[in-house]
């Protein structure tokens, strides 16, 4: 209910809320006051807003965390609490209390950082209304008025009572906004309520506490090494609250929780905010984060929020311990610690002491027995642990994912036409809801807007992505793979493997010979080149499998450890290994030592073409011996397509009549 009073010149406060104040003081030179009362539920639902109703704006930049506070799932809402909630006749109803943030806004309705309490409007009387004996009661020699920035907060001992200008104050949810949802949408939406909820509905109240952000209030923060503006207290607290919730999706729990290394090494990757570019991290206005889907095959994505989270689980291989109180499994997992993120040989470290030392010191007895479950790594030497991440893995990683030729062509036409900065980028920042407000506003204004600034780079970008291995999680995931095994398992320095510059150089070679599309044909063959390894031949799908992915990464480690042996070759005069030789090369056990899991890729893709589909109809007539023939035809045929035209040019100029002859040098 909206009280408009002729001596409150603009101001236009809401009816006092009456309840119980306390301050949370547990940590030294920080007050965070707050005010519980129990609001009518038409009253929350009028006078309460989600980060959804902020008014839209293209103007705003967002961090990874803020697009999360500000999206609502409304099937959630409707479905599970709503319909499998409120209205289930069965159910005892009851939320617990709502958590609000008073946020100051503008005349142009965003939020501010800070309370404006240079706008000279006169605070509101006490009582409200002079009709009103009980709110007499606090204009009282003892009670403590605060009047700031649209907010009247007034107590007297342990009781409180609140009132806010609605022209310059939003009570933010930072907790609870799905409910506080779900009750707009029960009462509101027409398959439900209507609009007016049943008399016996009216009679409920809602638990609702506020967030008193401004000094007279009592708040007070010492800390300036972080951002304490209201906008970002609020998302501190919401990131604080919701991060042990129920969470709606994998991609919601890895961006709040900071306890996970491989979420705060994702973070690593991203640019902090939307609308934001930068050349050593992937904006984030071209990532996909709005869901828990890993693809980015479609649309303008450039990655997946989630892929990328299953990519540095991946490649950071910890061996988390399925049973936490057992101490070899423990052991175990430090020592997979250590060894992906530990720098320069070192371990991971917290002043001065090894994550083994303590976990023995501070998790084990007298007698070196656990006695509380070791589960992940703890909080104070996550610091090491992601400077470990970002000194080993970091630095080829973005470059595989940032300059290879096909991403980086997409970065080059997202810049070209101001997309990450620009109007596309802040569209795709905002919530569903704000995209339809946003969309209907600008094509009011010009027709041609959304087809213009949105769709035609979509579309742009989703024909780059067309057949492109690239843009497939198990290339990707195979892909890296390979550049771990150059950059951090043989730290760049080998010569045989080269460094992530000569891995990148041979990728693009691919792509520029279009041997990367997944309808690459095979000359010569009735198969496309990527049949067997990756696509299915009964109907050209590709089969998304760890198999797969195997074989992917087994068919790209092969064609890298051909094409450097073949350039490193002829730099030294020798003459080339014809297809067959070179396949009998890469299969011979003496040589996986310097060609890092040859034999091991070798039999991986063997046995993708040792398949009946593969011998046809006729297989069962098949002796073992034709059998292999065909395949060795096949497989050094599928190898020689993506080694250096060098390779097949010395190539030509040779004969040979004995290439099943096994080649060990």
């Amino acid at each position: 209910m909206l009280i408009f009073s002729n001596n409150e010149g603009k101001a236009r406060f809401n009816k006092p809320l009456y309840g119980l104040t306390g301050i949370y003081t547990l940590s030294e030179g920080i007050a965070l006051p707050y005010f519980l009362s129990l609001l009518e539920i038409n009253r929350a639902i009028d006078e309460l807003k989600i980060a959804e109703q902020i008014p839209a704006s293209l103007d705003t930049q967002w961090s990874l965390k803020e697009l999360f506070q500000r999206e609502i799932d409304e099937k959630r809402v409707e479905d599970d609490i709503v319909k499998g909630y409120l209205l289930d006749p069965k159910k005892l109803k009851f939320f617990n209390a709502i958590t609000i943030v008073l946020m100051p806004k503008g005349s142009d309705g965003k939020i501010q950082d800070t309370f404006d309490d240079s706008i000279s409007i006169e605070p509101p009387p006490i009582p409200w209304d002079g009709t009103d004996p009980d709110d007499a009661q606090w204009n009282h020699s003892q009670a403590k008025v605060a009047n700031f920035g649209g907010v009247q907060f007034v107590s007297i001992g342990l009781s409180a009572r609140l009132r806010w200008d609605e022209d310059r104050v939003l009570a933010v949810a930072v907790d609870g906004q799905h409910r506080l949802w779900a009750l707009r949408t029960f009462r509101e939406d027409q398959k439900f309520r209507g609009g007016t909820l049943r008399t016996v509905e009216q009679q409920t109240k809602i638990p609702v506490l506020f967030v008193l952000l401004h000094p007279d209030s009592g708040f007070q923060n010492v800390q300036s090494e972080a951002d304490y503006s209201i906008r970002g207290i609020a998302r501190e607290l919401f990131t604080d609250l919701n991060k042990n919730a129920k969470t709606v999706d994998k991609a919601r729990e890895l961006i709040l929780d900071d306890k996970s290394i491989s979420a705060q090494c994702v973070r690593t990757l991203l640019t902090e905010s939307t609308g934001e570019d930068a050349k050593d991290r992937l904006p984030l206005s071209l990532v996909r984060w709005q869901d828990d889907s890993n693809r980015f095959d479609s649309s303008y994505y450039l990655n997946s929020l989630v892929h990328l989270d299953l990519l540095v689980s991946a490649i950071l291989d910890l061996k988390l311990p399925r049973d936490p109180m057992e101490k070899k499994q423990v052991f175990d997992f430090i020592e997979s610690i250590d060894s992906a993120l530990g720098i320069n040989d070192k371990e991971v470290q917290y002043e001065g002491r090894s994550l083994k030392e303590y976990y023995v010191e501070d998790y084990c007895d007298e007698d070196g027995e656990p006695v509380t479950p070791f589960v992940r790594i703890p909080e104070n030497y996550l610091d090491s642990a992601i400077e470990g991440f970002k000194v080993n893995f970091r630095p080829w990683l973005l470059k595989l994912l940032l300059e290879f030729k096909p991403y980086n062509n997409l970065l080059k036409y997202a810049r070209e036409n101001n997309l990450i900065e620009g109007k596309f980028g802040k569209f795709q920042a905002q919530t569903s809801k704000h995209k339809g407000i946003i969309r209907e506003q600008e094509i009011a204004r010009d027709s041609d807007w959304n087809k213009r600034e949105i769709l035609a780079h979509q579309d742009a970008i989703t024909r780059m992505k067309e057949n492109q291995w690239a843009f497939k999680t198990i290339f990707q995931k195979a892909m890296v793979r390979l550049g771990k095994i150059v950059e951090f398992e043989s730290k760049g320095k080998d010569v045989n493997l080269g460094n992530i510059e000569n891995v990148l150089n041979f990728l693009d070679r691919l792509y520029d010979k279009d041997i990367l599309r997944v309808d690459a044909s095979l000359p010569g063959d009735p198969y496309p080149l990527w049949t067997f390894v990756a696509i299915n031949p009964g109907n050209n799908k590709i089969k998304v499998a760890k198999a797969v992915e195997d074989r992917i990464f087994s068919l790209l480690s092969l064609w890298y450890y051909g094409s450097r042996k073949t350039e490193i070759d002829a730099a030294k005069g020798y003459q080339m290994l014809t297809r067959r030789r070179l396949l009998n090369f890469f299969n011979a056990e003496t040589n996986k030592a310097q060609w890092p899991g040859c034999t091991d890729a070798y039999k991986a893709l063997h046995k993708g073409f040792d398949t009946v589909a593969f011998y046809g109809k006729e297989h069962e007539k098949l002796n073992d011996k034709k059998k292999e023939d065909m395949v060795r035809d096949r497989f050094s045929a599928v190898l020689a397509a993506g080694l250096p035209e060098l390779y097949n040019q010395s190539l030509a100029k040779q004969t040979s009549d004995d290439d099943d002859e096994l080649d060990t040098e």
